[in-house]
C-alpha cells in the first residue's frame, strides 16, 4: 500500500493519484506507478440512443418553407404616412386675401431676423447693379429662401442667398419675363392716356404676379411655365380686383424706402418679400418633408 504524502491517506500500489486529495502519488525506487488501460468494452460503454447515419444529400434547403413576416394588428401598429404637398390653386378654389395680415406676418419675419435680412437685401441690390440685372432674379429667390426658412422655424443665414438649388436659370427668366412686360407698358404708357390708364392697372397686377412666381420655384414645386400659369390664373380670376389691390400696397410699400434717401429700401423691400412668402404660404402651403400624419 502506498501512502500520499500531503494528506496521508491510504492508495492502491497502482493508483498514479491520491483518492483522497488527488496529490500525485511518489512511484515507489526501481518502478513507477501502474496506469490502468481500459479496452473498449460493451461493459463499460454507457447507454446511448442508436443514431442514424448521415444522409450526403443537399441540407441547404428544408422541407418547410418560411412563413408571412408578421404584421402587428392596426389598433397597436398605425404606419406613418408622409403628407403629399399640397395641390396647386385651381379656379374653383376660393382665397381668402388679406393683406393686413400679409404685412403684419411678413413684418414679424423680417423683425426676427432684421440685420441679416438688411445686409442680404443690400448685397444683392450691390450684385444686381453690377450685373446690370442679370442676378436679380436669381438673388431675390434667395432672400425668399431666407424667409421660407424663417416661416419654418429655421434659422437663415447669409449663404441662403447663394442657395438657388438649380433654379438659376427658371429665376433669371422669370426676372426677365416680367422685367420685359413692365417696361413695356412704361413705355406705352407716354404714347396716350389709355396706356397711362393701363400701366395702373396692370402693373400692380404684374408685381404681385413676380412676387408669386419666385416663390414657387423657390419651393421648387413646378417649373417656370406651370408657376406663371398657375399665378396667373389666380391673379387674373374672380378676385382680379382684390389682387390689385395687393399688389399697390406692396409697391407703394415697397417704393416708399425711397423717401429716406433711397435708404430705406433696405428695409421696405426685405419687408414685402418676407409678406409674399408670407401670402405664399396661406394660399400653396409649404413643403416640410418633417410633416407625417397619425
Amino acid at each position: 500500500m502506498a501512502r500520499c504524502a500531503n494528506c496521508g491517506a491510504e492508495s492502491g500500489d497502482t493508483g498514479k493519484f491520491c483518492r483522497n486529495c488527488g496529490t500525485k502519488m511518489q512511484a515507489e525506487q526501481g518502478g513507477e506507478a501502474a496506469t490502468w488501460r481500459l479496452q473498449p468494452n460493451a461493459e463499460f460503454q454507457p447507454d446511448r440512443p442508436a443514431t442514424s447515419p448521415v444522409n450526403p444529400g443537399n441540407t441547404g434547403q428544408g422541407p418547410h418553407t418560411t412563413g408571412p413576416a408578421y404584421i402587428p394588428p392596426s389598433e397597436y401598429y398605425q404606419p406613418l404616412q408622409t403628407v403629399p404637398p399640397p395641390p396647386p390653386v385651381t379656379d374653383n378654389r376660393r382665397v381668402t386675401i388679406s393683406v393686413g395680415d400679409w404685412l403684419y406676418g411678413g413684418w414679424r419675419i423680417f423683425s426676427d431676423n432684421w440685420a441679416l435680412m438688411m445686409i442680404a437685401s443690400v448685397f444683392a441690390s450691390f450684385l444686381s447693379v453690377c450685373s446690370v440685372g442679370f442676378l436679380a432674379g436669381p438673388l431675390l429667390l434667395g432672400l425668399f429662401r431666407m424667409a421660407f426658412k424663417s416661416l419654418k422655424q429655421e434659422r437663415p443665414e447669409m449663404s441662403d442667398l447663394f442657395n438657388w438649388d438649380g433654379k438659376f436659370l427658371p429665376a433669371l427668366l422669370a426676372s426677365f419675363i416680367f422685367a420685359v412686360l413692365w417696361f413695356t407698358i412704361s413705355a406705352l404708357r407716354s404714347a396716350s392716356g389709355f396706356f397711362w390708364l393701363v400701366s395702373i392697372a396692370v402693373h400692380p397686377l404684374i408685381f404681385i404676379s413676380f412676387l408669386l412666381t419666385l416663390p414657387m420655384l423657390t419651393e421648387g414645386r413646378t417649373d417656370l411655365a406651370a408657376a406663371i400659369n398657375s399665378v396667373g390664373r389666380l391673379i387674373f380670376g374672380k378676385d382680379a380686383v382684390m389682387w390689385w389691390v395687393v399688389g399697390l400696397a406692396f409697391l407703394l410699400l415697397s417704393g416708399s424706402g425711397v423717401i429716406a434717401c433711397g435708404v430705406g429700401v433696405f428695409v421696405t423691400v426685405p419687408w414685402i418679400i418676407c409678406a409674399a412668402a408670407v401670402a405664399y404660404s396661406s394660399i400653396y402651403g409649404l413643403d416640410d418633408p418633417n410633416r407625417t400624419l397619425r
